[in-house]
């Protein structure tokens, strides 16, 4: 049994099962998550009942296959899982902040024509010990400081729903990874239903929502999970979250030049986003096959719309190192 996908709860249980006490639950969270060890031969408070395979858990880090580091201190690991397959996470420091991005699927079904993930296609979802490693291989193997997570690397976090809520269960517990919930981000390209149900979970987690267009006609173009939830429903489920946090959203615009971008795009988008408690960000778009990025087009999108909502033009991080998306995986494997 997989260690970082047990809650303190089930970690509780499992031992109980085993004619232990429940108290050394807290113990070997303790040890994991507060000083890092995960092999039960050096956890001395422990009996020889709990040590090595009388334990019956699994607490093995996620194996790093590859590790490339950015001129601007950004990192990304590619990481094997049990079964062989790979998924990627990507460290972003920034003066006092360290952003851990997370992978939530092996792969991606959704389809978006402008993400790299998705033209490797999907695999499966991962556990959530499999989206709890990521944060802990970043703070614990590679020893660096984390203060932020987000559910922004490969595959859609809210269609691995059980597995998400239970890793962000995990990540938040004070007695396991304790990270805060207004520290951690879940990134979505629109799934309205749960969305709503987001909005009704008990953590203070923000949402980000990758818009990038502001008409269904071309937002389908872009991203295929439009045909099924189109931006009326996908605003109404967005508004619902807003009254149910009060907590302001995010919204992913990334501009691609000649498509989604001028005058008219930008009137459209005011328009759809006028009223709500919500900042853009708008992203220059990051080619899949290395050629730099130009931000003049982002830069006029923003002067177009910055009078009238909250806007941030984003650069991107690690370019030198394939740090988009599903960039890595496809460069080493395809």
């Amino acid at each position: 049994m997989d260690f970082f996908s047990l809650t303190k709860q089930e970690l509780e249980e499992y031992l109980l099962m085993r004619g232990l006490p429940k108290y050394r639950a807290l113990q070997l969270l303790h040890w994991v998550y507060k000083k890092g060890i995960t092999d039960t031969e050096e956890m001395t408070n422990l009996p020889k009942s709990m040590k090595g395979e009388a334990l019956g858990l699994s607490i093995l880090p996620l194996k790093e296959e590859l590790i490339q580091r950015s001129v601007d201190g950004t990192e990304k690991a590619l990481l094997q899982l049990e079964d062989g397959e790979y998924i990627e996470t990507v460290y972003i420091p920034d003066g006092l902040r360290a952003t851990v991005c997370f992978s939530t699927q092996v792969g991606c079904a959704m389809g978006c024509s402008f993400c790299a993930t998705g033209k490797s296609g999907f695999s499966r979802n991962l556990s959530s010990g499999e989206i709890v490693g990521q944060l802990y291989y970043w703070k614990y193997v590679r020893k660096l400081p984390v203060t932020n997570a987000v559910a922004m690397g490969q595959g859609e976090p809210l269609a691995n729903w059980e597995n998400f809520k239970k890793a962000i269960a995990i990540i938040n517990d004070p007695d396991a990874f304790s990270l805060g919930a207004r520290m951690i981000t879940v990134s979505t390209c629109g799934i309205a239903p749960r969305i709503r149900e987001l909005g009704r979970l008990p953590w203070q987690i923000n949402l980000s929502v990758s818009l990038h267009a502001p008409t269904d006609e071309l937002r389908s173009q872009l991203m295929p999970i439009n045909n099924k939830y189109p931006l009326k429903e996908l605003i109404e489920a967005v508004k619902e979250y807003i009254e149910a946090t009060n907590r302001r959203v995010t919204f992913e615009y990334t501009v691609v030049p000649g498509l989604n971008d001028g005058p008219e795009n930008a009137r459209l988008l005011v328009g759809l986003l006028r009223g709500l408690l919500c900042h853009v960000n708008v992203i220059p778009v990051n080619p899949l096959e290395g050629k730099g990025e130009d931000p003049s087009a982002a830069e006029e999108f923003v002067r177009l719309i910055k009078s009238q909502l909250n806007v941030t033009l984003r650069r991107s991080r690690g370019s030198d190192i394939d740090a988009a998306c599903g960039q890595l995986k496809r460069k080493v494997f395809e």
